[in-house]
């Protein structure tokens, strides 16, 4: 699906960006390095272009863009669309919003629906009852009931539906959370931003997930590690990542809480009302697709999957590139990923 950016950004997470630039180029073979703190996490942006005037424009595009996106698109936060529709679902009552709103909703749908509800941005409720909307969860876990009081309405973006311009919720328990995807979203954003710009190879990255645009000087793919869950400041494989390739990892050991000894992941199984547990699912899945918000909602819904269901929710998700790690450190292929392996370490 392709969005038009500046109708989504017009109709449609506020932080202030600090963007450093780490090296300047006086040639396209030197790379421009940026960062910027945002999604609570750091953007890093890598440049290949001639021109400095022409690089600096670009992110501050980009910097623009993504606090634009960050506020309009953040879950627990008032005043931008988001909370403006969840508002409206909690009422009971209708809300206008753009087309390009409705696009990306309706996109959220179909990927929804192919990963059989694994990937559902419908979850808020569930999120807020186990605290997870929260950088610093305090605990306890809720209690059975609570978890049970939800499974038996379970909200889901299956719930909603559009006449002409306006939203409508067959449920009223449904909250939007598109966590589970935004990061996807804005990865695609910055790359036709640099396209826009007339800059023709790239690298950005959003806490480790990536999207490349082009190749690096002399035809050269990008080679990108994948990291260690067990240790992840190493990587335990390098792949491949070509022109207009997005590279996204979901994984229990990015995000967790500990709770009287027992660890929880941040991922919640919406068919449970659980946190996936890594003895019994992945602790990490890396997809490459050349659609980032593909790839970020199929990452989440394979490891959610889990071992016994992941490549046939992969193929529901037309995802051809995946790899899947267990507690135990074993690497599950899925497609043509061995191809883009270049130094497997296991």
């Amino acid at each position: 699906m392709q969005l038009n950016r500046r109708q989504f950004l017009k109709s449609s997470f506020a932080v202030s960006f600090a963007p450093t630039f780490l090296s300047a180029c006086s040639n396209s073979a030197t790379p421009y390095r940026s960062q910027i703190l945002v999604f609570g996490t750091q953007v890093d942006i890598l440049i290949y272009h001639p021109d400095k005037a022409t690089i600096q424009n670009a992110i501050g595009k980009i910097n623009a863009d993504f606090q634009q996106f960050h506020h309009e698109w953040h879950a627990w936060e008032k005043g931008g669309i988001l909370s403006k529709i969840n508002d409206a679902i909690k009422d009971n009552r209708p809300v206008t919003i753009a087309k390009s709103v409705q696009n990306f909703i309706e996109y959220s749908q179909q990927l929804s629906k192919q990963s059989n509800y694994l990937f559902d941005p419908a979850i808020g409720q569930l999120v807020a009852l186990w605290g997870f909307h929260s950088e610093h969860w305090q605990g306890p876990p809720p209690d059975n009931q609570k978890i049970q009081n939800w499974l038996n309405a379970r909200p889901s973006i299956a719930d909603i539906y559009f006449e002409d311009s306006q939203l409508f919720s067959k449920n009223r328990l449904v909250q939007l959370d598109f966590g589970g995807n935004a990061k996807g979203l804005a990865l695609d954003m910055a790359i036709s931003s640099l396209q826009e710009s007339g800059i023709h190879s790239a690298l950005v990255s959003i806490g480790g997930d990536m999207k490349a645009l082009g190749l690096k000087p002399v035809n050269q793919a990008w080679q990108i590690g994948i990291q260690n869950p067990s240790n992840p400041s190493d990587a335990v494989a390098t792949v491949e990542l070509f022109s207009n390739e997005s590279l996204v990892t979901s994984g229990t050991y990015q995000r967790f809480f500990e709770w009287q000894g027992v660890t929880y992941s941040h991922l919640l199984n919406p068919n449970t009302g659980w946190p996936v547990s890594a003895t019994d699912s992945f602790v990490s899945v890396t997809v490459i697709h050349p659609d980032a918000t593909r790839a970020d909602s199929a990452a989440s819904a394979l490891l959610i999957a889990g071992p016994d269901d992941w490549q046939t929710v992969a193929q529901q998700m037309q995802i051809q590139h995946a790899l899947a790690i267990d507690a135990q450190g074993k690497h599950y292929h899925f497609g043509k990923i061995a191809e883009r392996i270049l130094t497997p370490n296991t």
